[in-house]
C-alpha cells in the first residue's frame, strides 16, 4: 500500500493549499487571495481581467522600483541606466527615473518618451544601431549623449554635432563576446584607436567613455570580466598615446532573469562587488585612473514585475508526449533574444481552486491558424477548461514587440490597490489607422 499524502487523507485541506509563488519569478507584491484569486499590488487579478478583458499585461510598480533600488545600491548613484529596448512608457518611466536611473534609448521616439518620464537629458544616451538624422538631431537638441560604433556614424556626428556634444565609443571584445557583437570597434584594433583620435581632434566632441554590449541572459560573470580586462588595457593604450583618461566604461546589461523555478538568475550584488574590485586592480596594474563603471540593464529591471492574464480557449488531452495542450487567447511578449527565454515562463491557474491532480502541459498562443507554443513545459490541474483564467509570469518586458496585424493588449500598472492604464488596448480602428 502506497503512502498517502496529507492532502489525500484530508481532501478538504486541498482547498487551503496553494502552489508556491517563487519570489524570483513572480512580482514582489504577488500573493494568493480568497477562492484562488491572485493579488498583485493589492489588486485582484480576476477583477482586473473582468474589467479590462484578456489578454492583459500587468506591471507591478513596487517591483520595478525595488529592482531599480537594488541596482543603485549595487553600483552607486548615477551609475545605472535603464535600457528602453525592454519597453518604456511615460508612467513606468517615471517609476524608474524617480529612483535616479538614466536611460538608454534607440530612437527619437524613445528619447521623447524618456524626457516626458522625467529622465534628465544629461542622463539619456542615444545608442541605436540604425540612427537616423532625426534621431541624432533630437539627441543634440536636448543634450543627450550619443553612442557610435561605425566609422560612418563617427563621420556623421563629427560633421553635424554641436559644440560640447558628449559621445561614447561602442567597443567589442577582441574575442567577439558570444559572436553577437557586430556593432562596434574591436578593442585594441587600429580602428578603435583611430576613432578615439577623431573624437579628441574634433572641436565639437567630448569623449564621455567607452560603451559595451556583451549579450543577453548572461548568468555568469566571465564575459563581463574578460571585456573589463580588455577595456582597461585599451584605456591604458589611449592614455599612453594621447595623454587622456577615459571617463567612463559602460558594461551594458544582458543580466539573466529567472523565468521558471530553478532558472539561473544573476547574482547582482556579488557581481557588482567583484567587477568593481577587478576594475580597481586592473587600473592599478596599468598605472591609470580607473574609469567610472556603469551598467544599462533593461529586461532585468522589468521582467519579474510583469505578468499576463489569459483566458483558456481550448484544451486537448492529446498533446505531444501525453501533455495537455492548452490554447490561450493571445501570445506572450516577444523575447527579443530568441531561444533563451522562449517557452520558459511560469503559469498558474487563478480564479478558482482545483482539487484535480497536476498534469504536464504546454501552452499555445497566437492567432487562429498560426498557433505557436509559448510555454513548453509546466504543470496545470487536469480539470483545466475553456474560460479558465491563467496568469503567466515574467512578461514585464517587450510589450511593444507585437505582430503589426494583431491588436496590442493593454498594459496596466498596479500598486497600493490602484490600477492605472500605461498603454491602452488597441482597437480595430487603431489597426486600420496604423495600416494606412
Amino acid at each position: 500500500m502506497g503512502v498517502m499524502t496529507l492532502a489525500e487523507l484530508l481532501p478538504s485541506l486541498r482547498t487551503s493549499l496553494r502552489p508556491h509563488l517563487d519570489g524570483d519569478v513572480w512580482p514582489l507584491t504577488t500573493a494568493w487571495g480568497a477562492h484562488g484569486d491572485l493579488l498583485v499590488g493589492g489588486v485582484r487579478m480576476t477583477a482586473l481581467a473582468a474589467t479590462y478583458g484578456t489578454p492583459v499585461h500587468v506591471l507591478s510598480e513596487a517591483d520595478v522600483r525595488a529592482r531599480c533600488a537594488e541596482y543603485v545600491t549595487a553600483f552607486g548613484p548615477g551609475a545605472v541606466a535603464y535600457s528602453a529596448k525592454a519597453g518604456l512608457t511615460v508612467a513606468a518611466g517615471r517609476w524608474i527615473s524617480d529612483q535616479g536611473l538614466g536611460c538608454y534609448v534607440s530612437s527619437a521616439g524613445e528619447l521623447r518618451t524618456a524626457l516626458l518620464a522625467g529622465f534628465r537629458p544629461a542622463a539619456i544616451v542615444l545608442c541605436g544601431t540604425t540612427k537616423s538624422v532625426a534621431d541624432l538631431e533630437a539627441a543634440y537638441a536636448c543634450g543627450a549623449t550619443v553612442v557610435f560604433g561605425t566609422a560612418a556614424e563617427a563621420e556623421a556626428v563629427v560633421a553635424r554635432a554641436p559644440i560640447g556634444q558628449r559621445v561614447l565609443v561602442r567597443v567589442v571584445p577582441a574575442g567577439g563576446a558570444r559572436g553577437r557583437c557586430r556593432y562596434g570597434f574591436r578593442l585594441g584594433s587600429s580602428g578603435a584607436v583611430d576613432v578615439v583620435r577623431t573624437v579628441l581632434a574634433s572641436p565639437n566632441l567630448v569623449l564621455a567613455g567607452l560603451d559595451c554590449s556583451l549579450g543577453h541572459q548572461l548568468s555568469r560573470f566571465q564575459a563581463f570580466e574578460a571585456a573589463l580586462r580588455e577595456a582597461v588595457a585599451f584605456c591604458a593604450v589611449l592614455g599612453a598615446r594621447f595623454r587622456v583618461g577615459v571617463p567612463a566604461l559602460n558594461l551594458g546589461g544582458g543580466h539573466a532573469v529567472a523565468y521558471a523555478k530553478r532558472d539561473s538568475g544573476f547574482a547582482l550584488t556579488a557581481f557588482a562587488s567583484r567587477i568593481q574590485a577587478m576594475l580597481r586592480l586592473s587600473a592599478e596594474r596599468y598605472g591609470i585612473e580607473p574609469p567610472r563603471l556603469t551598467v544599462s540593464p533593461g529586461r532585468a529591471i522589468v521582467t519579474r514585475a510583469g505578468l499576463t492574464l489569459h483566458r483558456v480557449t481550448a484544451v486537448s488531452a492529446e498533446g505531444m508526449g501525453g501533455h495537455l495542450e492548452v490554447s490561450l487567447d493571445g501570445d506572450l511578449p516577444d523575447c527579443a533574444t530568441g531561444e533563451q527565454c522562449a517557452g520558459r515562463h511560469s503559469a498558474q491557474l487563478i480564479g478558482r481552486v482545483s482539487q484535480a491532480p497536476m498534469r504536464p502541459a504546454v501552452l499555445v498562443g497566437g492567432s487562429e491558424g498560426e498557433r505557436t507554443m509559448v510555454i513548453s513545459s509546466l504543470e496545470l490541474p487536469d480539470d483545466i477548461g475553456i474560460g479558465d483564467l491563467l496568469a503567466v509570469a515574467g512578461t514585464g518586458a517587450y510589450h511593444h514587440c507585437r505582430d503589426p496585424l494583431v491588436g496590442r493588449p493593454a498594459v496596466l500598472g498596479v500598486g497600493e490597490g490602484l490600477v492605472r492604464t500605461l498603454v491602452r488596448r488597441e482597437t480595430v480602428e487603431d489597426l486600420l489607422l496604423r495600416a494606412g
